[in-house]
């Protein structure tokens, strides 16, 4: 019987070694992240459940039509913010595959028990079904791509698996909740703990960008006295937390209050996000201040700085990388450039669409989104009182009636999904955030939403 039992612990502590890796569920994604149904299973990949009709619980989905079953299923990400989704997919794990894309193999990662979500790049030089196997091997690893906390050695810049035993404990050992935030930090991976593959690659053009924000943060922080008011750095601190929250803004981004009387807010790529005193005093909320928070934002989230800069030079951004011979003359030009912008502003089209976005940020992180309208209405009538000039929001973005119109007409159309949250919220909690902050497909098509929640109340819970 002893002998059993010794038998019997030592399988069990020998289990992992062959115990099957998790089952992960593969969906294949258009570039929008919308649901392939046609592309399914056209690619067999080992390890991974591409039928959609295994990955539904069937004692759940038995009451939804064929139609429902796609009108769930069309916008993966919408379904996977449920709060109930882990009892409905049959996996723990799901991988939306997108189309290869410049060479580049990418899906997105969710692990539905630990609530982590990555984005995954496959090594280069690879045929499209190697590069998708590579993904799936490394949803499968045990801990997932980068769900485990690690350690960052502040003397040797690197960050290591918080149980590996090689760490350097000459600098101070600093613990971080992921390899991402460790990253935006400046840490680099260690080769040991890290296979490359399980890291995304860092595009040459956002490291340049980044480069690009830190030269100008030190411009920027050179020529203006940073203020020491302790509840202006905390209010603009707090929306700005909010906004990177409610919209599940990945990127570590500053938020900074600049002592001047100029009413200006302005974002350096990638960060950091500057407020001026001035503008604190025009603003009474902060539904207001996230108005134009959201703004700016925005300018940084969709890259307008760098995509300015290419119009300017009729360049792509390819080109711009081989045809620019050293990293300071890109910066020199660039940072000229970024000093035009800042002194007159983007293009039209890039402020309207700044508008647009920073509204749903706005209403993404739970303010009062209908404010921004207000805020505008404030700088126009100083912009009438005062003449504008200067070096200041109201000369850097310009008032009219069409920026008005635009956001008028968003906002009435706002309505109908904040009578649609109010029913959702008490349904799925999850559900209704996610609807919340991705308010601008409600407004692209409603009725596709409807279909979805629809389909949804009609599970068979257990």
């Amino acid at each position: 019987m002893r002998k059993l039992f010794c038998l019997a612990a030592l399988a069990l502590s020998l289990k992992p070694l062959w115990a099957e890796p998790p089952k992960v569920g593969i969906l294949f994604v258009d570039n929008q992240g919308h649901w392939d149904s046609l592309n399914t299973g056209e690619t067999a990949v080992e390890g991974g459940v591409t039928d959609a009709r295994l990955l539904l619980r069937s004692d759940i989905i038995k009451r939804l039509s064929f139609e429902q079953r796609q009108d769930l299923l069309h916008e993966p990400e919408r379904l996977l913010s449920c709060t109930r989704v882990r009892e409905l997919l049959t996996t723990p794990r799901i991988l939306l595959l997108f189309p290869e894309k410049d060479g580049r193999t990418m899906a997105a990662y969710y692990d539905l028990e630990s609530h982590v979500r990555e984005l995954l790049v496959a090594e280069p030089d690879q045929s499209p079904s190697e590069a998708r196997q590579q993904l799936v091997k490394l949803a499968q690893k045990e801990y997932g791509p980068h769900s485990l906390p690690v350690l960052a050695n502040t003397q040797s810049r690197r960050y290591h698996l918080r149980h590996a035993t090689h760490v350097n404990t000459d600098g101070t050992l600093l613990e971080m909740p992921s390899s991402y935030l460790a990253e935006a930090q400046g840490y680099q991976a260690c080769d040991i703990c890290f296979d490359a593959v399980s890291r995304p690659s860092t595009l040459d053009q956002d490291d340049l960008e980044r480069t690009l924000g830190q030269t100008l943060a030190h411009q920027v922080e050179s020529q203006f006295r940073l203020c020491q008011d302790p509840s202006a750095i905390e209010r603009v601190t707090r929306v700005g937390k909010r906004l990177l929250a409610g919209n599940q803004l990945d990127h570590n981004y500053r938020f900074i209050v600049l002592e001047s009387e100029k009413i200006n807010a302005f974002a350096v790529p990638t960060g950091p996000l500057y407020v001026t005193t001035g503008l604190l005093n025009v603003v009474e909320s902060d539904d207001e201040l996230s108005g134009v928070m959201g703004h700016e934002l925005a300018h940084s989230e969709l890259h307008h700085g760098r995509r300015q800069y290419e119009q300017a030079q009729q360049w792509s951004w390819l080109a711009l990388l081989t045809g620019i011979a050293t990293r300071n003359a890109w910066l020199y030009n660039a940072a000229q450039m970024f000093g035009n912008v800042l002194t007159r502003g983007y293009s039209r089209d890039f402020e309207l669409e700044a508008d647009r976005q920073g509204v749903w940020y706005s209403y993404g992180a739970g303010f009062r989104a209908d404010h921004f309208k207000l805020t505008l209405q404030k700088f126009l009538d100083l912009e009438q009182k005062r003449g504008g000039g200067g070096f200041s929001w109201l000369r850097t973005h310009p008032g009219s009636d069409q920026r008005l119109q635009e956001i008028n007409d968003i906002l009435g159309r706002v309505e109908p999904l904040g009578l649609l949250l109010e029913e959702v919220e008490p349904v799925d909690p999850g559900l209704a955030r996610h609807l919340q902050r991705k308010g601008e497909q409600f407004l692209e098509d409603p009725q596709e939403v409807v279909r979805f929640y629809t389909a949804y109340r009609h599970l068979s819970w257990p």
